[in-house]
């Protein structure tokens, strides 16, 4: 059976981008555009094996999600991992704190978000 994955980020070429990768890899992909879609998702088609969630993002950003993804039920224990333009320590403390497992700055390898999925799901 795959693994079953959220991307949430609110570029359309992004999510296209991760989607074609990941698909590639047999991961079965699920998709978001906002944190209340994410939330949404999880709902209807969690719980999820990784969860892919950008940064800046309207509304709640990803760390505010991945703090409120993993406080539902069928979120809890989920791995998170934020990609975006962001790197700062301050954030990424932020990201830890709220229960991220990864951090990947874009632009980045296809290759490292693969390696990252594929370590964080083993």
């Amino acid at each position: 059976m795959s693994k079953k994955i959220l991307l949430c980020d609110d570029a359309p070429t992004a999510l296209k981008l991760m989607e074609m990768v990941l698909g590639d890899e047999g991961y079965e992909i699920f998709k978001a555009e906002n944190a209340e879609q994410a939330m949404k998702s999880l709902e209807l088609n969690g719980p999820f094996d990784c969860c892919v969630f950008d940064v800046n993002m309207p509304g709640k950003n990803g760390i505010e999600l991945s703090r409120d993804f993993l406080a539902h039920p069928k979120g809890a224990g989920a791995n998170i991992v934020i990609v975006s333009t962001e790197s700062s320590d301050h954030l990424r403390q932020a990201g830890k704190d709220a229960g991220v497992k990864a951090w990947i700055v874009k632009p980045f390898d296809d290759e490292d978000l693969i390696e990252v999925l594929k370590r964080i799901t083993a």
